[in-house]
């Protein structure tokens, strides 16, 4: 016999890693962190900060080992405040452009690929950085870009030098780390068909501003294979204020634009013209909720009875309705906990990666727990959790997913904070 249970939809913004609004994280990741920050972030919903980290001193220089310990620091301060970061590696943050040779930049980034690794659990997305003004990869005086303010670098020589600076940072940033390009031109010059691609997305500092959001597309083609290209990759950056005209600032646009591109992440403090805007449209809360993924449970079937020893399949339907995919490979867990004791037996399965997002119907996943022969026998509840990929936030309540679902205290279905799972209200018995 089984027995079945069916979950409503929320509304609620609930905070969830990897996605949503940003903020910040001080004036500089190494030298300025600002750990008052990172919790007034933290306090607001935030799961996410923006890590600037101004390398300028090092242009022509390895960097020193005392730069990478401390590095390494900040990004434990970031995971005990339950916290992930944006990186943005710079060398220059103004319009002067100047940055480092690609030979340099790729020794530093082989410099940084064990501290990068070590802490990959809280870098979901990286900037390409590095090259010319701000880490934009234009305005470089070192040969990385060609025309505005370049130095007479032929496009030739500079189209070699970036290509070799790709290379540098998907050979040394984690794989499981989302690399975003600031210009869409150079992603479709190296990579034609927009789904060639699981990791190289866009970053865009201008979203919704102006016809070309200030030089981010050239052309409509662009826009078409970003949109493509955002199916699969992380699309974020911020809002761009004054820069070009006329603004796409109205809760239509970005309802729009935010599903067309897959808005995973977005800055919350810029820009204010925008983000007032969005608040008093009455969308901001919408948008809130619905940028990156939002796991929505639909329903779940399990036997009613399994034996000490035998296994139960746990049959759950559920579905991504935010705008974006999630890009770590989370499983779906469900947890057995004895009603009396508290003893618990989990089991965990699928790929909640590969839920499309804005998803219409419901995708199966079927999840099996087996009981040892020496399972204590009586009633469990069955709960329903997403933990964290990585091993040091796994076990972390503040780096699993909360779906969106309501609580319905008359059927026993209730979010369980401190373990981090959804309470799915039906009963297993093993006897």
């Amino acid at each position: 016999m089984q027995v079945g249970a069916d979950f409503a939809t929320t509304t609620a913004d609930f905070p969830n890693p990897d996605r949503g609004f940003y903020g910040g994280a001080g004036s500089d990741f190494v030298s300025a962190y600002d750990a008052g920050s990172v919790q007034a972030a933290f306090n607001a919903g935030q799961r996410l900060v923006l890590a600037t980290i101004n390398i300028g001193a090092y242009r022509t220089v390895d960097l020193p080992a005392s730069f990478l310990t401390t590095l390494g620091t900040r990004f434990a301060a970031l995971r005990t405040a339950g916290m992930k970061a944006t990186l943005l590696f710079a060398y220059d943050f103004t319009a002067g452009g100047n940055d480092a040779t690609a030979a340099q930049i790729k020794r530093h980034l082989e410099q940084l690929k064990p501290v990068l690794a070590a802490n990959a659990d809280v870098i979901p997305y990286m900037r390409a950085g590095f090259i010319g003004a701000w880490g934009e990869w234009h305005s470089s005086q070192a040969g990385n870009s060609c025309g505005f303010n370049s130095g007479g670098t032929t496009c030739a020589t500079a189209d070699a030098n970036r290509a070799a600076v790709r290379d540098a940072l998907l050979a040394n940033v984690p794989a499981t780390t989302q690399i975003g390009f600031r210009l869409p031109a150079d992603v479709m010059k190296w990579y034609p068909t927009a789904t060639q691609q699981s990791r190289v997305g866009v970053h865009n500092d201008c979203f919704l501003a102006g016809p070309t959001d200030t030089g981010t597309y050239a052309n409509t083609a662009q826009r078409t294979y970003t949109q493509a290209l955002s199916g699969n990759t992380a699309f974020g950056g911020e809002t761009c204020q004054g820069a070009e005209m006329p603004e796409r600032n109205t809760c239509a646009d970005i309802l729009s634009e935010g599903a067309l591109y897959h808005l995973a992440w977005l800055n919350i403090a810029w820009a204010p013209t925008f983000i007032n805007a969005w608040k008093a449209g009455g969308c901001f809360a919408e948008v809130s909720r619905t940028m990156g993924y939002r796991l929505q449970l639909d329903s779940m079937t399990h036997d009613t009875q399994v034996a000490p020893g035998g296994t139960v399949v746990v049959a759950v339907d559920l579905r991504n309705v935010g705008w974006a995919r999630m890009f770590n490979a989370r499983q779906l867990m469900v947890t057995l906990r004895h009603k009396t004791s508290g003893a618990t037996y989990t089991g965990a399965a699928g790929n909640l990666q590969t839920l499309a997002p804005k998803g219409t119907v419901a995708t199966r996943v079927s999840v099996g727990v087996t009981l040892p022969a020496t399972a204590q026998t009586g009633d469990y509840d069955v709960l329903l959790g997403a933990p964290d990929v990585f091993a040091a936030t796994a076990a972390n309540p503040r780096f699993a997913v909360r779906f969106a679902n309501a609580d319905n205290a008359a059927l026993g279905q209730t979010w369980d904070a401190a373990a981090a799972r959804f309470k799915a209200g039906t009963t297993l018995s093993v006897r």
